[in-house]
C-alpha cells in the first residue's frame, strides 16, 4: 500500500535501451512549465541517485534501507524554478550486485514534482539514456562498496541543463507501480540530508614522476564461479585462472599481485617464487619474476577464498605480448576460468562448521582428482575443450583499475615543475602542472586530518588528459604511506578540451589523497581542488573543557572520529568499509549523545537492525547487507541500545516502536537454546580480535553472559513501557541462562570460566574478554 505520507501516482521508470547488469547508469529528465508557487521533488531509486533542477545539484540518495522498508527524499525546488520552463535531471546509478549497503534490486527511478495544482509523477513523459560517460566495467572498489568510478567527459554533453535539446531521447519505460512488492513501504527520510562544507588541502606534501606497468587486468570472476550469486557472503571455490601469452623472443617479466591478489602462480608447469619488490616498504606488492620462451606460454593462478570474487593482475614486459586464454590470438578473451571443481570432504566439513558456504561442481567431470591433476600439470593447452574451461566475458575484464595502476607505478628520478604550487592550498588561483617526458605527474596532497566527502576540482586541460585520484589515511612516523590495499579509494576523471568541473559521485574518507596526471600533452591547470565534508549534521550540545590539554585533545579526536562514522547511519570507518556494523553502532550511538544529543541517528540505526529480524532469528550483524551473518555479541549490543535510547532520549513513543523487535529477537534467543537451557548458535562468535576460542560452532561463553546481560537490561525496558509481562518473563529467562552458565561452564580446578565448550568438552582457553562479561552480566558470584 502507498504510504500515508504521499500517495504515488506514477511509476517506477528505466530506459527502454539496454545496459550492463552490473553498474549501469542512466539519465532522465523531465521538462515542465511553472509559473510560481511551491515546488517540491519526491524522488528514490535504485540503488542510488544524484539530481539537478536547471543545472543546479540538489543532492544525491536514497539512504541505505531494506527492500521492505524502502525511503525516499523530499526537495524543496521552488527557490530553484524561474517562470516558464524548467528541467529536473537525474542520475541513477544500478549496481545489480550485493554490498554491504545494499541487497540488490531490480532497477529504476521513482519520482513526483509536486507544483500547485499539478503533480507530475514519472511515466512515460519521463526520457531516459544512457550514460556513456561513467564506465560500466569497473572494478569493485570493495566487497563493502559498489564500483571504483570512472568518468570520462569527452563522453558527457549538457544535459543537465535547461535549453539543452533531448528530442532524440527516447521516452522513458514504466516498470512496475510505485509499490512494487519489492520496494516496500516507503517512508520519507527521516534524518538530516548530510553537509556539503567545502575542505582545502593543507599542504602539498611530495611531487614526483612515475611510470606505470604495460598490463593490467581486473577481473571479476563470480559470475564463472558463482554465476546466480549476486550476494555478499563469504563463498569457498576450488578453480584456477588461465592465459596463454605470446611473444616473439624468450624474455624475462614480472607477474605483480598489488591487491585482491590470487594465490601461487605456474608458468609452463613450473611454480614461481616471489621476487624482490621494485618499490618501498610502503607496498605490500608481490612480484614473480619468469622466464617466457618464444611462441605461446601457459599461465595458470589458483584462485582462493573471499568474499569478493575479483582479482587485480599487473605484468612488467616489453610491449608487444598477446594475451589468449584459448591460444588463438589477441581477437580472442584474454582469460579464462578453469572449474569450479567439487571441493574435498574435509573442506565440505570445515564449512558445515563455520559461516561460509561452498561451490559446487560446475559440470560432473569437475572433479576434486581433475583439479589436483589441473594444478600439478600446470599447463591450459589441454584444458581448452574441457567442460569446466570458462572465457572469463568481456564485461568481467577491466583493462583500467585506478588503484591498481597507482600502486604498481615505478617512480623515476626526473624534475616535476609546478608553478604557483601553494594555489592549490588556497583554491583561488592557478596551479600549473607542466608535463615530463619521463612518465606521469604524481602530487601528495595533506588535508590536515581525515575527512570523508566528495572531490570537487577545476581542470584546464587538453582532450584525454586524465585524473587519477587516490585516498589514504596515514603515515607512519618512519615515512611508510599507509596504502588502502583490497580497497579501490580512487576514481578516474578523463578531461574534455578546455575548462570543465567536476563534483566526484562517490564520497571517500582519507587525510592524504594522490593525484596522477596521466596522457599529459601540455600545462595542466588546476583550481578549486576541495572536498565537500559529507556527514551528519553535528548540533554540538555537549562540550568539554579542562585543564589538561592531554584530556582536550582526546574529546577532540573522539568528536572529529564520530562526525566521520556518522552519515546516513552509523559505520565502523569513514574509508574501508562505511557499513553499519550493529555492535559499533551501540558504542557511537553513547558517543554521539554525548557530543550532539540528536536520538534521529541513533533511532534511525536500532529501527533498521530490528529490521533484520524478517530475515534472520537474530538481530544482524551489519545492516543493511548482502552478507548475511549473524555476530550475536552484536545483536545483545543491539537489545542493550534499545534500553540506553530511551534511558538517555526518553522518547517513549520511538522506544515502544522499537519494542516489538525486542521482542522478536527474544524469542530468537529462546529458539537457541539446548538442552542445558544454554545459548549455542552457528554464527559468527567474536567479541575481541584477541586469543580466544569461539568457534562458530559449540557453546561459546561470553554469548550466554551477553544473553543475561541484555535480558535484563530489556526487561527494564519493558518495565518502564508499561509491559511488565514482558519484564517478569525475560528476567526469568535471564536467571535461568545464569544457572546454566555456573552448572555447565564454570571450571572447578582453574576457579574460571571457560571460553566455550564443544559436546560438552571445556575449552583450554579462560580468557580476560570472558570474564570481564562474566563481571558485567552479574552471573560471576
Amino acid at each position: 500500500m502507498n504510504s500515508p505520507s504521499l500517495q504515488w501516482t506514477g511509476s517506477w521508470i528505466w530506459t527502454a535501451e539496454n545496459v550492463s547488469s552490473r553498474n549501469s547508469f542512466v539519465r532522465f529528465r523531465r521538462e515542465f512549465n511553472y509559473e510560481s508557487g511551491q515546488a517540491q521533488l519526491h524522488l528514490t531509486a535504485d540503488a542510488r541517485y544524484v539530481v539537478w533542477v536547471n543545472g543546479h545539484y540538489l543532492g544525491q540518495g536514497p539512504v541505505r534501507a531494506w527492500p521492505a522498508h524502502w525511503h525516499f527524499d523530499t526537495y524543496d525546488i521552488a527557490p530553484y524554478l524561474k517562470p516558464g520552463k524548467n528541467v529536473v535531471c537525474v542520475l541513477v546509478n544500478h549496481w545489480g550486485e550485493g554490498t554491504f549497503q545494499y541487497l540488490v534490486g531490480p532497477p529504476g527511478l521513482l519520482a513526483q514534482i509536486e507544483l500547485e495544482g499539478q503533480s507530475i509523477p514519472t511515466d512515460a513523459s519521463w526520457q531516459a539514456s544512457p550514460s556513456l560517460a561513467f564506465a560500466t566495467v569497473a572494478p569493485r572498489t570493495s566487497v563493502q562498496l559498489s564500483f571504483e568510478e570512472q568518468f570520462d567527459a569527452r563522453l558527457e554533453d549538457t544535459w543537465k541543463a535547461v535549453d539543452y535539446s533531448a528530442e532524440n531521447w527516447p521516452e522513458a519505460t514504466e516498470l512496475r507501480p510505485a509499490e512494487d512488492g519489492f520496494h516496500r513501504d516507503l517512508k520519507p527520510r527521516d534524518i538530516p540530508f548530510l553537509t556539503l562544507e567545502p575542505v582545502l588541502p593543507k599542504r602539498l606534501v611530495s611531487t614526483e614522476v612515475v611510470q606505470s606497468l604495460p598490463y593490467s587486468f581486473t577481473l571479476y570472476l563470480k559470475s564463472a564461479i558463482l554465476p546466480e550469486d549476486l550476494a555478499s557472503n563469504h563463498m569457498v571455490a576450488s578453480a584456477y585462472l588461465a592465459t596463454q601469452i605470446w611473444l616473439q623472443e624468450e624474455i624475462e617479466v614480472k607477474f605483480v599481485y598489488s591487491h585482491k591478489s590470487p594465490n601461487q602462480i605456474k608458468v609452463n608447469g613450473e611454480l614461481l617464487e616471489k621476487g624482490e619488490s621494485y618499490l618501498d616498504e610502503s607496498h605490500t606488492i608481490r612480484v614473480f619474476p619468469a622466464k617466457l620462451r618464444a611462441g605461446w606460454n601457459d599461465v595458470l593462478i589458483s584462485l582462493y577464498n573471499r568474499h569478493l570474487r575479483e582479482f587485480a593482475i599487473s605484468l612488467d614486459g616489453p610491449l608487444g605480448l598477446r594475451f589468449s586464454a584459448s591460444g588463438h590470438g589477441e581477437d580472442q578473451a584474454p582469460w579464462a576460468v578453469v572449474g569450479p571443481f567439487d571441493l574435498p570432504a574435509e573442506t565440505w566439513e570445515s564449512i558445515h562448521n563455520s559461516t561460509g558456504h561452498g561451490s559446487h561442481a560446475l559440470v560432473p567431470e569437475a572433479t576434486v582428482q581433475k583439479a589436483i591433476e589441473v594444478w600439478e600439470n600446470g599447463v591450459v593447452v589441454p584444458l581448452v575443450e574441457e567442460p569446466f574451461f570458462q572465457i572469463v566475458a568481456p564485461d568481467c575484464v577491466s583493462y583500467t583499475d585506478v588503484y591498481a595502476q597507482f600502486y604498481t607505478d615505478k617512480p623515476q628520478a626526473s624534475e616535476v615543475v609546478v608553478e604557483k604550487a601553494e594555489s592549490l592550498l588556497s583554491g583561488a588561483d592557478w596551479t600549473t602542472v607542466q608535463p615530463s617526458e619521463n612518465g606521469d605527474i604524481r602530487l601528495l596532497l595533506d588535508f590536515g586530518k581525515e575527512i570523508i566527502g566528495y572531490h570537487q576540482f577545476e581542470v584546464v586541460a587538453a582532450a584525454g588528459t586524465i585524473l587519477d585520484w587516490h585516498g589514504f589515511e596515514f603515515i607512519q612516523p618512519d615515512g611508510r604511506l599507509n596504502f588502502t590495499e583490497e580497497l579501490n579509494n580512487s576514481f578516474r576523471y578523463v578531461c574534455r578540451e578546455g575548462n570543465q568541473t567536476y563534483q566526484s559521485y562517490h564520497r571517500r574518507g582519507f587525510q592524504y589523497c594522490h593525484l596522477t596526471i596521466r596522457n599529459q600533452t601540455g600545462p595542466v591547470q588546476l583550481r578549486g581542488v576541495q572536498v565537500l565534508f559529507n556527514t551528519y549534521p553535528q548540533a554540538k550540545r555537549g562540550s568539554f573543557a579542562c585543564s589538561d590539554p592531554n584530556l582536550d585533545r582526546i574529546w577532540e579526536v573522539g568528536a572529529h572520529t564520530l562526525r566521520l562514522c556518522a552519515e546516513d547511519t552509523y559505520t565502523d570507518c569513514p574509508t574501508y568499509e562505511q557499513t553499519h556494523w550493529v555492535g559499533d553502532m551501540r558504542n557511537e550511538a553513547l558517543i554521539d549523545w554525548a557530543i550532539n544529543g540528536d536520538p534521529r541517528l541513533w533511532f534511525h540505526c536500532l529501527e533498521q537492525a530490528g529490521q533484520s529480524l524478517e530475515r534472520s532469528p537474530l538481530v544482524e550483524s551489519q545492516v543493511p547487507s548482502s552478507w548475511e551473518i549473524i555476530l550475536p555479541a552484536w545483536s545483545f549490543l543491539w537489545m542493550r541500545s534499545c534500553r540506553e535510547y530511551l534511558f538517555y532520549s526518553g522518547d517513549q513513543e520511538g522506544a515502544a516502536r522499537l519494542l516489538p523487535w525486542v521482542e522478536r529477537n527474544v524469542e530468537g534467543i529462546r529458539s537457541y537454546l539446548n538442552e542445558q537451557n544454554l545459548f549455542e548458535i552457528k554464527a559468527w562468535n567474536l567479541f575481541d580480535w584477541a586469543a580466544m576460542d569461539t568457534p562458530a560452532v559449540g557453546v561459546v561463553t561470553h554469548n550466554n553472559f551477553f544473553v543475561v546481560l541484555a535480558l535484563r537490561e530489556v526487561a527494564q525496558l519493558a518495565q518502564w513501557l508499561d509491559r511488565d509481562d514482558l519484564a517478569t518473563s525475560w528476567r526469568a529467562l535471564a536467571d535461568e541462562v545464569s544457572l546454566a552458565i555456573n552448572a555447565n561452564l564454570w571450571s572447578e580446578e582453574k576457579q574460571a570460566f571457560t571460553d566455550c565448550a564443544r559436546a560438552g568438552v571445556h575449552s583450554p582457553v579462560f580468557s580476560q574478554q570472558t570474564h570481564t562479561v562474566a563481571v558485567m552480566s552479574g552471573v560471576a558470584a
